[in-house]
């Protein structure tokens, strides 16, 4: 089983995935992976004030979409509607598909992020080195037609790979042009990149804290940065991933010795209990009382000595809230952008009968100042909204505000340490 704090890695990049035969599932499959499903959430799932129980009963509420599920998939979202009456992150199942789309980092199609709009489907990022990189196509492009009709479905551009797809394309400029492609596999990878604004201005943008974090790149992509006075750290539409690797990038900004939160397990929760005799849902006193703090590792680059600005936006979650609430809280480094996810539970996945695989929630998180992020999310100090797609010929709004204000810290408080405060 592996820690996680990945809400919804794998949700986005199945919208990349190819359609492949669809998987039958019978009764019989189906009755011993909702087994496994009962025993784990029972079992070992925890949230404080979050009764478990239940499961079994949501799961009946399902009953009738359960018994028609005639795919791996169709039974997958049966179950995972029962799971979502939790009302919660980090409690979902998947199949085996995306199973092994996430631990082989890649997908089948053209190569494109999209977004279902009436105008058909807009293209958000095209991936290096795919079909549609190759035949120029850019965001803010509209595929209007496939197939010679309008898609009504992000499905509508999925196929098989090795097929040939035809679409039509609004172009950013307005202009319309044909495209034939052929599916083929591609990495879903997307490294960490630093950019430089000015000559004392840098931007490190990280994309995940999944599987493909890339410490080694990231390390030297900071040694870098060191040569900054100003670096504005970019976790927009970054997702979440595993604890070792937010705490490895946190290492590059704040020493190793500094607390920056608690994390609430079933196990501290009895202990607080029992020896206090306090309430089990005060989860701000029982991160005040507990002794155990999640702290940054130590990294091997010295931690960034100039100002920090943090951008977030609504698809920032998990662990990219963890780090720009510590960032905020320990460097008075200001946040810009759009409200976070709110989805800060650890979790674990585990394997289920059938190559299912689940994850469930084991442990809330408080912030060094006694802040729950769960179900509220990191509030900007300055709103900024992104573009509705982001293109390099057009102004990234978040960003130059990012930018403005640490400018204007500089030449304000030019000396006073690290990070900005926002007054």
């Amino acid at each position: 089983m592996t820690r996680r704090l990945a809400p919804f890695l794998i949700p986005v990049l199945f919208l990349l995935s190819a359609v492949v035969p669809a998987q039958v599932i019978d009764a019989d499959t189906k009755r011993e992976v909702l087994k496994g499903v009962v025993k784990i959430v029972e079992s070992n799932a925890f949230v404080p004030g979050v009764d478990f129980s239940k499961v079994q009963t949501y799961l009946d509420a399902e009953q009738t979409k359960l018994d028609n599920a005639t795919t791996e998939d169709g039974f997958r979202d049966a179950v995972n509607e029962a799971l979502h009456k939790f009302g919660l992150s980090h409690i979902v199942m998947f199949s085996p598909r995306m199973v092994r789309q996430r631990r082989e980092n890649s997908a089948v199609g053209i190569g494109i992020l999209v977004q279902l709009d009436k105008e058909g489907l807009i293209i958000q990022r095209v991936m290096a080195g795919t079909p549609a990189a190759e035949a120029g196509l850019e965001p803010g492009d509209v595929i209007i037609e496939v197939n010679g009709k309008k898609p009504e479905s992000l499905v509508s551009i999925m196929g098989v790979e090795g097929e040939p797809v035809k679409i039509k394309v609004r172009r950013f400029s307005g202009k319309a042009e044909d495209f034939t492609l052929r599916r083929r596999k591609f990495s879903t990878v997307r490294p960490e990149k630093l950019t430089w604004v000015d000559k004392e201005t840098a931007v490190l943008s990280v994309y995940t804290f999944d599987l493909t974090y890339n410490r080694g790149r990231i390390e030297s992509l900071m040694e870098e940065a060191g040569k900054a006075k100003n670096l504005v750290l970019d976790l927009r539409n970054n997702p979440g991933g595993a604890v070792i690797n937010m705490s490895h990038l946190l290492g590059l900004f704040l020493p190793p010795d500094k607390p920056i939160g608690t994390f609430i397990s079933k196990r501290l929760v009895t202990r607080y209990v029992e020896e206090q005799k306090g309430k089990p849902d005060d989860l701000a006193k029982i991160a005040e009382w507990s002794s155990q703090k999640v702290r940054p590792y130590r990294g091997k680059v010295g931690a960034f000595s100039g100002r920090v600005a943090v951008l977030i936006n609504s698809f920032s979650g998990s662990a990219a809230e963890i780090a720009a609430q510590a960032l905020r809280e320990e460097l008075d480094a200001p946040v810009i952008g759009e409200k976070s996810a709110g989805m800060v539970l650890v979790s674990m996945i585990a394997p289920l009968p059938h190559d299912f695989q689940i994850q469930y929630p084991v442990t809330d998180y408080v912030s060094a100042q006694g802040v729950r992020l769960e179900g509220k999310g990191v509030v900007p100090d300055l709103q900024a909204q992104d573009a509705r797609v982001q293109r390099s010929d057009l102004a990234d709004i978040p960003l130059e505000k990012a930018v403005a204000l640490l400018h204007r810290y500089q030449t304000e408080h030019e000396g006073l340490g690290t990070g900005v405060a926002i007054h």
